[in-house]
């Protein structure tokens, strides 16, 4: 069956199939609406934006309407559009792990970094990275809550291994945790998942610490950003 682009996974939770390099299940991002607040987590990259944009309207928002945007880690496939998206959301503050911050707000040291693995086709795969200003970046301590709505809340969970500034989300009121990567991904309908490991900072022990930790949840359910 064919993957909407907005899927609703409960009342006001959506996920968006961001169609990276016009491919359906490969990158995700969700949004969760509650009250007056509008959350988005994860950006996917640059080049995606277009279907951010038609997914978001899918799912009965725009850009325009967010106030929160997380992002579990400051890879390009997670936060590439976070600059780009904050001009066209400018009632919304981006959440980031503390490590990640500075990297968001000056992305040279990271887009140079990716350049020497992408080389060419670093536009083409990712498209524009543009900086989020300084004052619109709020970090998250392990275990800090981002409030939202009624009385919602993410709860974010310093999970390293696949990257040391990543972060799960845990939404204790459905029971659902936002993985990023550290719980692996599942492409093309596999019946396992696996897990990526990009250079530079892969931790094996770290990320064994993190899986168990996201085991002793029990949630309900576990969103991976590639995919579902």
């Amino acid at each position: 069956m064919p993957i909407p682009s907005a899927l609703a996974l409960a009342p006001g939770v959506h996920q968006l199939d961001l169609r990276f390099q016009g491919y359906a299940g490969a990158v995700a991002a969700f949004v969760l609406a509650d009250g007056d607040d509008v959350v988005l987590v994860e950006t996917g990259p640059g080049s995606t934006l277009p279907a951010l944009r038609d997914a978001l309207a899918a799912a009965g928002h725009e850009p325009a309407a967010l106030t929160h945007v997380v992002v579990t880690h400051i890879h390009l496939d997670h936060a590439g559009a976070a600059g780009t998206l904050l001009r066209e959301a400018p009632r919304a503050l981006l959440h980031v792990h503390p490590a990640g911050a500075a990297h968001l707000v000056d992305p040279s040291k990271l887009l140079a970094s990716a350049t020497r693995i992408y080389g060419d086709a670093m536009d083409r795969l990712w498209g524009a990275f543009e900086p989020v200003p300084a004052d619109r970046v709020r970090t998250v301590g392990d275990g800090e809550a981002i409030p939202f709505g009624r009385g919602r809340r993410l709860v974010a969970l310093h999970t390293p291994g696949h990257a040391v500034h990543h972060v799960a989300l845990h939404d204790p009121d459905l029971d659902d945790v936002y993985t990023g990567d550290v719980a692996g991904v599942r492409l093309a309908g596999a019946p396992f998942v696996s897990p990526p490991t990009p250079p530079p900072d892969i931790d094996l022990a770290a990320w064994r610490a993190s899986v168990a930790r996201l085991r002793a949840l029990r949630a309900n359910r576990l969103l991976l950003t590639h995919f579902g």
